[in-house]
């Protein structure tokens, strides 16, 4: 996913970057299903605290063993902060709709970033959208509301909030984009899993406070018990997270940002495949037309960013 805009790739390095994201979606799918797997034994601010927390660790570690402590200094450490609190927003909408809706519905709704994108650098940064930027907009919302047929019967609010994660993504990226381009991926990567571990900290407090009714689902849970198989998960979930930080940063540091938004569509077929080993949902031919339709837009919107970049 786009964290981290790229820098001047070397000649050779569009393969490994290739690589390099597909790697980084196939774990991270992978690591959304363990996600929606374990909810029952989780609250969703608890997860999130032990994940990040986990992997800064392991970030730092790997940093400071391998380069020195400047390369997790900020240069402007409130875009850098806002940025994250985006991402931070981006995730908890994202996992909070993973106990109401298919693994795969979600990703479907999520994965139309790449309109929001273009309709936040059009009214926040003046960028032109074009022909072919309107025609991938459209096909992706008309795949949503394909995907999604919503009706009085079947709508729910919980379909909003992978919506509102992909807003808050796209937000992200206009911030990185923007103001972020001459933060190191290490530091960003960081700073991110400290602002999750903030936002999940006061999180459990807001709950401990308030202690809402019927707080025992995942989005409510405040301090669930967890067993020793749980902790591990959460070690392993972190672990995943720095892998998946390293990977990107990879990517998006090789190869061209509009190649990179092309593979990493991959997360809708990764998403699809563990849907149907873990949960056996497997996806309707009205649903994986919509899917289909939204990664074709997602594609196309990157097809013309590549072509903006070549001009």
């Amino acid at each position: 996913m786009a964290w981290i805009i790229e820098r001047t790739p070397p000649l050779d390095g569009t393969t490994r970057g290739i690589i390099a994201i597909l790697t980084a979606v196939f774990l991270l799918s992978f690591s959304d299903a363990l996600v929606k797997l374990s909810g029952d034994r989780f609250g969703l601010a608890q997860l999130v605290l032990l994940r990040s927390f986990f992997a800064a660790i392991l970030l730092a570690t790997w940093v400071l063993a391998t380069k020195d402590s400047s390369a997790l200094r900020l240069t402007r450490p409130g875009w850098v902060w806002a940025r994250s609190l985006c991402l931070a927003a981006m995730w908890l909408n994202y996992y909070a709709a993973l106990p109401a809706m298919s693994f795969t519905l979600a990703a479907a709704c999520y994965y139309t970033s790449p309109v929001w994108m273009a309709l936040l650098g059009r009214f926040l940064l003046g960028m032109t959208i074009g022909g072919r930027g309107w025609t991938a907009v459209t096909l992706s919302l008309a795949g949503v509301l394909l995907a999604v047929s919503p009706s009085p019967d079947s709508f729910t609010p919980m379909l909003l909030l992978p919506l509102a994660a992909a807003g808050f993504y796209a937000l992200a990226g206009i911030i990185t984009w923007s103001h972020c381009q001459t933060e190191s991926p290490e530091a960003m990567a960081f700073t991110l899993n400290l602002c999750l571990c903030g936002v999940a900290a006061a999180g459990l407090v807001g709950l401990a406070v308030v202690q809402p009714s019927g707080g025992e689902g995942f989005v409510l849970s405040l301090w669930p018990r967890l067993a020793a198989a749980d902790w591990s998960l959460a070690v392993f979930l972190g672990g995943l997270l720095a892998i998946i930080a390293t990977a990107v940063a990879m990517a998006y540091r090789l190869t061209p940002t509009p190649v990179v938004g092309v593979f990493d569509t991959a997360y809708l077929g990764f998403a699809a495949l563990w849907g149907a080993l873990f949960f056996g949902e497997v996806p309707t031919a009205r649903e994986a037309l919509g899917i289909s339709m939204i990664a074709a837009g997602a594609i196309l919107m990157s097809a013309r960013r590549q072509r903006q970049q070549e001009h």
